[in-house]
């Protein structure tokens, strides 16, 4: 069975860990990025999830990583609340699948 791993704050992520969802905590960008490319290169890991504070500043490399690879990488909203970056790179992955936006609100 494929591992779920979680990358963010560690205030952010603890309480996954209970569910057991390994836990990747960083703090910067850069620790964010070596992170998230290392964990879609390891065959035993199926899902990654990424707060949205931590995917906002990395946003180039998740969207080069879905394409490079079969991971299925998720954006998750912090305990702050959300801003919709998940659901709007959502909607960009669908209309590039699709060849439109079938999401969108008329």
């Amino acid at each position: 069975m494929h591992k779920i791993v979680i990358i963010g704050e560690k205030d952010d992520i603890l309480p996954y860990q209970s569910i057991g969802v390994e836990i990747k905590p960083v703090k910067t960008i850069f620790e964010t990025v070596n992170i998230l490319r290392k964990i879609a290169q390891d065959s035993s890991v199926g899902i990654i999830l990424i707060t949205e504070d931590m995917a906002e500043q990395c946003l180039d490399t998740i969207i080069e990583l879905r394409t490079k690879t079969a991971k299925a990488i998720t954006i998750l909203p912090a305990r702050q609340g959300s801003r919709h970056t998940g659901t709007m790179e959502l909607n960009k992955e669908i209309g590039r699948a699709v060849g439109m936006n079938i999401l969108e609100k008329k």
